[in-house]
């Protein structure tokens, strides 16, 4: 399974094309399967057997991203599509087209935000075709919102609960790395320039914006935090300077908030990537992290003490021994529900692949430093 997102105590999750809700103590239940494309590659690339058999020689393949959007709709991608079901994920329509460069999953997981009544949606091109973010009224009809050549894709857009704004994250390269806000119909990035400005998802404090580098080919990825007031005190004559708050072995992705009472917590979980980024500059090395890790800091330390709440070994298929096999990366996806806690769904790991691992709401609440999966 992999981890589409929660809406109104409901968990929505995907097995390769299959949609349905995840329940602690039921598991699975099936209602619908995304349509994927009737060519041939893609027809042998969703079968089950196919995938079972990829799995031993790439690694495990996501084919799909889903996210609720309120009401009992759902919106998935799969290659270059962009699905819309209105009925928890029994049927489904297809509304949008994706470029043509679009990846198996057609976008990242973090791609798509709900803010102000409205659906946003970040393609993730891999060719030459302008990075765009679309808008939607009702998740069917979708139109440009910003368009830019001077960056090779967005990462994601969110929203930002304390301000409301909306945000985006920008890559790949120095000049292309960007995080900033929409406003008046364009991106305006906070700052950019360097690899410490390529993130994929934000996490937002009352007092702070925080990210990990989402770069492979570093030795030192860093976890940073950018203070409001320092965001306000350069709006008009420059870039702020994020602080270092950690660091870590391997690019940062996935993050979320978490308030448990008086306290805010800020959760992050690392990719094991695989392979040289086709972006990064000559003489690069690479750096191919063998475990993934979700940490965990709050406001109670200043976010200067960050706890490992669980960390998975990266799969290792037949293509790890063999140089001309392209093999797939390992994440921890993860989602936080109030009454279900932190949710998180390694994938492409030797133990609990695909599985939805719940961390209470009462850890939280706790001076552990380590939780025991």
């Amino acid at each position: 399974m992999k981890l589409g997102g929660v809406d109104d105590g409901r968990v929505y999750v995907t097995a390769g094309l299959d949609v349905g809700q995840w329940r602690p103590q039921s598991g699975f239940d099936r209602r619908g399967r995304v349509p994927g494309s009737q060519s041939p590659a893609e027809v042998l690339l969703n079968a089950r057997p196919t995938r079972r058999l990829l799995s031993h020689v790439t690694g495990h393949v996501t084919l799909a991203n889903l996210w609720p959007i309120g009401a009992g709709r759902l919106l998935a991608t799969n290659s270059d599509g962009v699905y819309l079901s209105t009925d928890r994920g029994q049927s489904w329509s297809r509304v949008h087209s994706l470029p043509a460069s679009a990846g198996p999953m057609g976008v990242l997981p973090t791609s798509v935000c709900r803010h102000d009544g409205r659906v946003y949606l970040a393609e993730y091109p891999l060719g030459g075709e302008p990075a765009r973010v679309l808008v939607s009224e009702d998740g069917a009809k979708w139109s440009p919102f910003v368009s830019r050549t001077d960056v090779r894709h967005f990462h994601g857009v969110f929203r930002d609960p304390y301000s409301g704004d909306l945000w985006g994250t920008t890559g790949d390269t120095d000049g292309e790395s960007a995080i900033g806000r929409f406003e008046s119909g364009e991106f305006r990035p906070v700052g950019r320039g360097s690899q410490r400005w390529r993130a994929v998802e934000l996490a937002f404090t009352p007092d702070a914006v925080f990210w990990g580098m989402d770069c492979p080919y570093t030795d030192r990825v860093e976890i940073l935090r950018l203070d409001r007031d320092a965001i306000r005190a350069t709006e008009s004559d420059g870039t702020p300077e994020p602080d270092v708050v950690a660091t870590v072995d391997a690019p940062v992705f996935y993050a979320e908030t978490v308030e448990r009472g008086k306290e805010t917590w800020v959760v992050l979980s690392t990719a094991a990537t695989t392979g040289l980024d086709s972006t990064a500059p000559p003489g690069a090395r690479r750096q191919n992290p063998k475990t993934v890790e979700v940490l965990a800091a709050s406001d109670r330390t200043g976010y200067g003490r960050w706890h490992r709440i669980a960390q998975f070994e990266r799969s290792t298929p037949i293509g790890e021994y063999v140089s001309s096999i392209p093999t797939t990366n390992a994440y921890v996806f993860i989602s936080w529900d109030p009454d279900l806690g932190l949710l998180l769904n390694p994938f492409n790991t030797t133990r609990d692949h695909g599985a939805i691992l719940s961390i209470p709401p009462s850890w939280f609440e706790t001076e552990v430093t380590e939780y025991a999966l």
